[in-house]
């Protein structure tokens, strides 16, 4: 009995594409929310150790101490405010060029360090570049491989469903995936035999 080859029909190819889509999401979303969260933690502990690394402590504490020196001041001597106005543009220029470099060594993509002008600024961004940071290197660690795995899994799924074999051929693969990657999808057994 020959086996004749019978192709994924247009609407079968969009619900699996939606069932791969919403599969997928739904399992990168339980590793996301728990794998971010521990990231977030650990960005966090890391934020003081973070800035010494990359040589902005100093400074930023610098600016902190000029700033409330600064508030403390302006309302009573015009002087002092002057001078102490330009310790707080010269740290930030200073900040804002360290900023700069390390924006390009570490091809950070948001350059809102050249807009900030002050510490809380400066925190804000560093805050999200420690966090990038920590997200890239969590992501490349044992405990990022699952994601990992899940997207190179979702990619072979995706493949797998616009490579032009039979429908049977195609579901029977997506199965095998779903089921590595402990995916639970319901796929009737009539349609796992179609062909066999």
């Amino acid at each position: 009995m020959s086996k004749s080859m019978q192709p994924i029909r247009s609407h079968e190819l969009n619900h699996w594409k939606e069932v791969i889509r919403r599969e997928f999401d739904a399992k990168k979303q339980v590793l996301e929310t728990a794998l971010f969260e521990e990231v977030r933690t650990k960005a966090k502990a890391y934020q003081s150790s973070f800035n010494k690394k990359i040589q902005v402590d100093s400074k930023l504490s610098q600016l902190i101490k000029a700033e409330k020196a600064l508030s403390h001041f302006q309302l009573n001597k015009v002087a002092t405010e002057l001078k102490l106005s330009q310790q707080v543009n010269k740290l930030v220029k200073e900040l804002q060029d360290d900023l700069k470099s390390w924006s390009k060594i570490r091809d950070w993509e948001d350059g809102t360090y050249s807009a900030s002008k002050t510490s809380e600024d400066f925190n804000e961004y560093l805050s999200d570049v420690c966090y990038e940071e920590t997200k890239k290197a969590y992501m490349k660690s044992e405990k990022g491989k699952p994601l990992t795995e899940l997207t190179k899994a979702e990619s072979e799924a995706d493949n797998t469903l616009h490579s032009g074999g039979s429908i049977s051929d195609v579901v029977n693969s997506l199965y095998a995936i779903f089921k590595m990657c402990k995916i639970d999808v319901r796929v009737p057994k009539k349609l796992l035999q179609i062909g066999n």
